[in-house]
């Protein structure tokens, strides 16, 4: 052992854990970001399901529709395909920025 050493860390020892500590933060930042926000995106997935099965099933659809709730749009679209079968969309802009968009088909 050495008799000059003290039981406590050195200055240098402090400074590199920090850094060691701010590198790993640092990483790990911006994966939880992400994570959060693609957790907030399938809540707007969701809306946009039961929007789309109101609008196939429940309620007739013809041309657009406009649908708000809060910061996000939602654009319903219903198109005749064939005799009595009805394309119905949605889309939205989700928290990343990306356009998504759900389709469905219904008999009437």
């Amino acid at each position: 052992m050495c008799k000059k050493c003290s039981k406590g860390f050195l200055l240098v020892e402090s400074l590199l854990a920090l850094s060691l500590l701010g590198l790993t933060v640092a990483g790990f930042l911006p994966l939880l970001v992400q994570i959060a926000a693609e957790r907030r995106n399938l809540v707007l997935e969701e809306q946009a399901d039961q929007l789309l099965t109101v609008a196939m099933y429940e309620q007739p659809l013809v041309g657009e529709a406009v649908v708000v709730d809060g910061r996000t749009t939602f654009r319903l679209q219903g198109q005749e395909e064939g005799e009595r079968t009805w394309r119905v969309c949605v889309r939205w802009n989700d928290y990343v920025g990306r356009e998504r968009e759900r389709c469905g088909y219904s008999k009437r």
